[in-house]
């Protein structure tokens, strides 16, 4: 690749757009003139604002800036913390969970009349093998089906997905490519659950197809069911424990086989507190439609809380998740000058022996700049070793433009929050600033009395903690004219906030210093980037976690009402109107999904900061929004319901019962 010449620069697409629809002194004058288009391989994303904008060696190394003799070939590896690689497991299991509940539930659709079928194989001969080997084909040819469409589906949407914004930039849709093995075993796992779903589900009648074809009610669950989730927590957080000590590979997996464990033990708990609702529902109901739908709870709680496993399981994991979010935020945080005021710009460094000050006088005449100040960090030097850090400008004016409210000025010119900072100093640039070539600050002098310890802002103000420990007016010096011996090294913006004034300023300085560094008030600066992206990918998870709950949903009570068909229809004959049908299945599933995710979503939250607490970090509540998302999350699942409903009154007429 040829580089641009001075003056002259390549730039993404996307930057290319920009420029066109900016006016130059807000953007296109930073780069020159721009003589080509970077290439989509060397771009991270479509959206990506890059320039390689060709400048004069011996000017960046005026202004302090370092030669690169390399570049790295070999990409960095990814490592997370040991909690964060925990989150991003637990988020995976608990993502892939409504995955088997919406296998097992497609393989589940129409099960009753199968049941009836192959109970009637079973009556005439067929053996178990058989009847086995049948519902097999019937679950793989339908797993198979669906999930050769799912790799159809996948190639439609990845496009959108990579519209999705995740690292701060969306992705060119063809690098969003699984692993060839990884993907081989998922199809393989699909089949494997779908099949294995459907023998388990052909187990009754396998043994006793009488049974099957008299409808004979299994027996009730009963509170034992809760034990496997008291195991399967307790060894999640013993595992956990195990985890954070060693934090190896085995320990890892041991605790996401934990959660799944547990996230099982809540599927296998369900029906018992299914039944107990629809006792509940059944001794307190009014009308007939509560009564059926507490005796429908009551009579078959495995089939009931099967509608709503998938819902239930996605709202566990969405409170689990949603606590872990609130963990990866506060770890993420954010670092924001409090002196970054609305509409300032912070110019840092990159100026080096070029004319500071004209660069500061030009950005001053720049429409929509109200005040500029040139701030000289430095250090305060004695006996050989540094006593404390400051700036050397003019107090009045950085109040000013810094938008101090309550800030006072010394009269002796000298700020300092220090009372114990007493003698004389010499003045140095910051060592933590890139050294200038050719400054000689060290006869700048300043004495500094006892009567002069005056703060700038109560100990309280929240902005005091991002000002120096001296603020020095170059009247103070022994000598005012060495402070211009002192570089600067920052320059303090503020506009009035029209339109495109702040992009004025950063155009003006790159061009002028493109070794300087530009900072505005909005700008954010992550303390962890590794937290915040666990955050998002986490939040995206659970789209997909609660949209597949809400397939499941949908699916389940279609086929219950297809299975049911019959006995609606005899309750339409004995006068029954269709809307108290509509009023029971929604009585069937609302009931349950209420109490049962509200239940979830509690023991997802508790889990969650069981396992912050083992890993001694503070405990965290969920976001106060999991509420609204659940509340939205159940809303929907009910409309789902809702949706499957109105043909319910076509399918029940009494009329069909000749068909029957």
């Amino acid at each position: 690749a040829v580089l641009p010449a001075p003056g002259t620069a390549y730039v993404s697409p996307a930057l290319a757009i920009l420029l066109t629809e900016l006016p130059a002194d807000q953007l296109g004058d930073r780069f020159g003139r721009v003589v080509g288009t970077i290439e989509s391989r060397s771009l991270a994303s479509p959206d990506e604002l890059l320039a390689v904008v060709g400048t004069d060696p011996a000017v960046l190394l005026a202004q302090g800036a370092m030669t690169v003799p390399r570049f790295q070939s070999v990409p960095a590896p990814f490592e997370l913390p040991p909690i964060g690689a925990l989150i991003v497991i637990l988020a995976a299991v608990g993502a892939l969970a409504p995955v088997a509940v919406f296998v097992a539930t497609a393989t589940r659709m129409s099960a009753a009349r199968r049941e009836l079928r192959l109970a009637a194989l079973r009556l005439v001969g067929a053996t178990p093998q058989q009847v086995a080997h049948l519902a097999v084909v019937e679950a793989l040819i339908a797993t198979t089906i669906g999930a050769m469409g799912g790799v159809a589906l996948f190639f439609v949407v990845r496009p959108l997905i990579a519209r999705i914004p995740v690292d701060g930039a969306s992705w060119w849709p063809e690098s969003i490519v699984p692993p060839l093995p990884f993907a081989l075993a998922l199809f393989v796992a699909v089949q494997v659950v779908g099949a294995a779903s459907a023998v388990i589900a052909m187990r009754r009648l396998t043994i006793t197809p009488l049974g099957v074809q008299r409808r004979t009610a299994p027996p009730p669950p009963t509170a034992r069911r809760l034990m496997p989730l008291v195991c399967s927590v307790t060894g999640l957080l013993i595992a956990t424990a195990a985890y954070r000590s060693s934090a190896t590979t085995t320990a890892l997996a041991a605790t996401g086989l934990a959660f799944t464990a547990t996230i099982g033990s809540i599927a296998f708990a369900g029906p018992w507190l299914t039944a107990v609702v629809g006792r509940a529902l059944h001794r307190f109901a009014i009308g007939a439609p509560a009564l059926l739908a507490g005796r429908r709870l009551g009579d078959d709680p495995r089939g009931s809380f099967g509608a709503i496993a998938g819902v239930i399981m996605a709202v566990f994991v969405t409170s689990a998740s949603f606590t872990f979010s609130a963990y990866a935020s506060a770890q993420a945080g954010s670092d924001q000058d409090q002196l970054l005021q609305p509409n300032a710009v912070l110019v840092e460094g990159g100026f080096g022996t070029t004319a500071t000050l004209d660069i500061h006088d030009r950005i001053a005449a720049v429409d929509g700049v109200t005040g500029v100040v040139g701030i000289r960090e430095v250090a305060l030097i004695r006996d050989g070793g540094i006593q404390a850090f400051g700036w050397v400008a003019s107090c009045a004016d950085v109040v000013k433009v810094l938008e101090l409210d309550g800030a006072t000025c010394s009269p002796t010119g000298i700020t300092t929050s220090d009372a114990e900072l007493v003698g004389r100093f010499a003045l140095a640039p910051d060592p933590n600033l890139a050294e200038v070539p050719g400054a000689d600050p060290s006869r700048a002098i300043l004495d500094v009395r006892a009567d002069t310890a005056r703060p700038w802002l109560a100990a309280g103000d929240k902005r005091a903690p991002f000002l120096p420990q001296v603020l020095i007016d170059p009247t103070a010096l022994d000598d005012s004219s060495r402070a211009e011996t002192l570089p600067i090294s920052r320059i303090q913006v503020q506009t009035d906030g029209s339109s495109g004034s702040s992009d004025r300023v950063r155009t003006l300085v790159v061009a002028a210093a493109p070794a300087s560094r530009i900072r505005l008030a909005e700008d954010r600066v992550a303390n962890n980037g590794t937290f915040a992206e666990i955050g998002r990918v986490v939040a995206l998870g659970l789209l997909g976690t609660l949209a597949l709950a809400g397939c499941s949903l949908a699916i389940t009570v279609t086929t219950s009402t297809l299975d049911r068909r019959r006995q609606f229809v005899f309750l339409r004959s004995a006068g029954m109107p269709a809307s108290a049908l509509r009023a029971t299945i929604l009585l069937q599933a609302g009931v349950p999904l209420l109490v049962v995710a509200v239940v979830s979503a509690i023991l997802g939250a508790v889990v969650a900061a069981a396992i912050l607490w083992v890993f001694r970090v503070s405990v965290f509540l969920p976001d106060p929004s999991l509420v609204g998302v659940l509340v939205l999350s159940l809303a929907v699942a009910m409309l789902i319901v809702a949706l499957t409903l109105p043909p319910l009154e076509r399918m029940t007429r009494p009329a069909s019962l000749r068909h029957e």
